[in-house]
């Protein structure tokens, strides 16, 4: 082969490669510059949109009605969307929050006082299929900022309310036994 032939193969495949044509563009789309004509309105495919306050219900949960002074405690924080389409909701660690009271509302313990770590939780709800976030209660107390000493709850009797953001469940009871 000489070196001419080569040259003009090496220049031929070269103007292929930049301006699209030969071979391998007979298989790419060509794009013909049309006259503007009349809007067409093309459905956008949106996810779901954020679930307003008023289609979300969160509850509390306790894993049984009474414990023994010592027992770790299983709670949790339920939402579920109770509207009629799907939606998103941030439910980041720190938005959500379960606590316990006593009966006078007096705080007792928070999953947010010793825990400061935001996640990234937005997950797309389904409604009527609920949204669990299980909590394991050492049954000791807590302040926020984790500021005073921790103590093991006496026996007697306890609320658990759960949050995200300002929704709040109506109060679970529990006890706690000697």
């Amino acid at each position: 082969m000489s070196v001419s032939v080569l040259v003009a193969l090496l220049g031929w495949g070269l103007v292929a490669l930049f301006t699209g044509t030969g071979e391998r563009g007979a298989t790419t789309q060509q794009h013909v510059a049309r006259p503007p004509g009349q809007p067409v309105a093309v459905a956008a495919d949106h996810g779901p949109e954020a679930c307003p306050d008023q289609t979300l219900r969160v509850g509390s949960e306790v894993g049984r009605p009474t414990f023994r002074t010592g027992e770790r405690i299983g709670l949790a924080v339920v939402v579920t969307n109770i509207g009629p389409r799907p939606c998103l909701r941030d439910l980041n660690r720190m938005l959500r929050e379960i606590e316990v009271t006593t009966p006078a509302g007096r705080q007792v313990w928070s999953s947010n006082d010793c825990y400061a770590e935001s996640t990234n939780e937005r997950p797309v709800l389904e409604p009527g299929k609920p949204v669990r976030n299980d909590v394991l209660w050492q049954g000791l107390t807590s302040a926020p900022g984790c500021a005073a000493r921790q103590e093991r709850v006496p026996p007697g009797d306890y609320l658990a309310v759960a949050r995200l953001t300002s929704i709040a469940s109506a109060p679970t009871p529990f006890r706690v036994l000697p």
